[in-house]
């Protein structure tokens, strides 16, 4: 399973704009500069986030882009859903295969289990929560680039993940 770009996206520009408290709109331009993205592709995601109401906008030549919301009141989960959708991850085609397990179905039961855990994971984590982890770390955020940051992001890309467990799913 993995979230979309557009989820990434929404979630990086979300987190550059709350450990940037200092500045009130940012430009899609400012954003799109700071991530390294298409202007276009970023202003999709905005007006996304725009709908949802995470994000305000301003016409007019002073105009941009602010949070909808406080920082603390924006969960991974909020974020998720305006691009990943609120639909049960594993649907059951039960009725096309004539099963009557129903709610003694372990498959059934194992998806929504894990499906329910992740909702609470990623609400239990505000965007406040990343700004106070990491933002004085992130050096795209905090403008003070490393001198090898390109060539790290390059490897990070590449890089196979660590497992937490130490179990291979």
């Amino acid at each position: 399973m993995r979230y979309s770009q557009s989820t990434e996206l929404a979630l990086d520009t979300l987190f550059y704009m709350a450990a940037r408290n200092e500045v009130i709109d940012f430009s899609v331009e400012q954003i799109a500069q700071a991530q390294h993205v298409s202007v276009s592709y970023l202003a999709k995601v905005l007006q996304q986030l725009v709908k949802a109401g995470l994000l305000r906008s301003h016409r007019g030549s002073r105009g941009g882009y602010a949070l909808g919301r406080q920082p603390a009141q924006i969960t991974l989960r909020d974020v998720a859903v305006v691009f990943e959708g609120s639909s049960s991850m594993y649907e059951c085609n039960a009725t096309t295969k004539r099963c009557n397990l129903g709610p003694k179905c372990l498959i059934v039961a194992t998806f929504s289990e894990a499906e329910r855990k992740m909702n609470e994971v990623l609400e239990r984590v505000t965007l406040q929560d990343i700004v106070d982890h990491s933002g004085q770390e992130a050096d795209w955020i905090t403008g003070k680039a490393a001198p090898d940051a390109a060539k790290q992001t390059a490897q990070n890309r590449v890089a196979e993940p660590k497992l937490v467990s130490g179990n291979p799913s």
